[in-house]
């Protein structure tokens, strides 16, 4: 194909990183990806094609590191420009940046480790997956050389990447751990559990500091860094759940915000705004600008999340096009300009 239009978003995490003021989305859509500016969400650049389908990216500056069929390519301003060292570990997933390195997570359940300079592999971690299933990898702020790698039995360990030694191993949670991230507070991780429990703890110490939980399982996790205590998590029907930390309370529920799974939320540094994406194939900008901290849709971008079952061309020309999908939208899609596209159909369905 030349070229498809109507892709959106996947089931695989978006990145964002800052030029200035400015954020930028990177998300990977099937065999390629896309970058889009986050505020007025316009499509900027379209990544070359894979062979394989993309499984997870990261954008650093000029750079974005693709990871496809078990080879992470590195492309600037959506063209390749070189490869990561290749490992012979099957798929590469959970793309992190922790200082000069690339860290990510292979199908074959090890921590593989590139330095980002010279493009070179640094180190592998591996483990055995009867006892530890890797899950999830996060750098606690400040900590030098370390990073916590969360499992599906539910424990995580403390490892010194340079020496290559497990530091220290936690107790198991009860249930699988599927995302970390590093809290506002130094020590402090938040983790989102298979079971829909929240928890926020304290690494230095191995002590709890917060439980809360959701319903169903916890896909993303982000805190707002404007000066307002509060936390968003998403799970896999579509629903984002607002929480006040000071109260220690569930603050409000964006019941259906997608239609699908939400494989990862955002709050763009210094701002109320959430960004928030998923595979029913859109994302979507939710802004805090209420006294209840209950936040309106400020603007999205989004395509068919399921099958278009008629397409036709409207004009003469070949420049618009008109679909109907099994999703009940029916959608213009102009061929030149992806900032044109709008679904037609927002009225009601009751």
């Amino acid at each position: 194909p030349f070229r498809a239009l109507g892709y959106i978003t996947s089931s695989i995490p978006h990145s964002i990183q800052y030029r200035g003021q400015a954020a930028f989305i990177t998300t990977g859509i099937g065999r390629s990806f896309h970058i889009y500016d986050s505020e007025k969400i316009n499509l900027l650049f379209v990544g070359p094609r894979f062979d394989a389908d993309v499984v997870s990216v990261l954008s650093i500056g000029d750079e974005t590191f693709v990871s496809s069929g078990g080879q992470v390519t590195i492309c600037q301003r959506a063209k390749r420009v070189g490869e990561l060292e290749s490992v012979s570990r099957g798929e590469i997933s959970n793309l992190m940046q922790f200082g000069d390195y690339i860290i990510a997570i292979s199908e074959d359940n090890a921590v593989v480790i590139w330095n980002r300079v010279t493009r070179e592999l640094f180190t592998e971690i591996e483990f055995e997956s009867e006892s530890f299933t890797v899950t999830a990898v996060v750098h606690p702020s400040t900590y030098v050389n370390k990073i916590v790698i969360g499992s599906a039995q539910g424990s995580m360990q403390v490892w010194n990447i340079q020496t290559r030694r497990c530091l220290y191993e936690f107790k198991s949670f009860g249930s699988s751990i599927a995302c970390m991230v590093q809290a506002p507070v130094i020590d402090v991780l938040a983790l989102g559990l298979l079971d829909g429990r929240i928890l926020l703890h304290n690494v230095k110490l191995d002590s709890p500091v917060m439980q809360l939980a959701q319903e169903g399982r916890v896909t993303s996790l982000s805190f707002r860094t404007d000066d307002v205590p509060m936390m968003a998590t998403s799970n896999a029907e579509g629903d984002v759940a607002l929480w006040d930390l000071n109260n220690k309370r569930l603050l409000h529920v964006l019941q259906g915000a997608h239609d699908s799974t939400i494989p990862s939320i955002e709050f763009l540094a210094g701002q109320p705004l959430l960004l928030t994406s998923s595979a029913d194939n859109s994302i979507k900008e939710w802004l805090f600008d209420g006294q209840d901290g209950v936040p309106r849709l400020l603007r999205h971008r989004s395509g068919h999340f399921a099958s278009p079952q008629m397409i036709r061309y409207h004009d003469d020309d070949g420049r618009i096009i008109l679909s109907a999908g099994r999703d009940r939208s029916l959608r213009y899609f102009s061929v030149f300009r992806d900032a044109q596209n709008v679904e037609l159909s927002q009225g009601s369905l009751v």
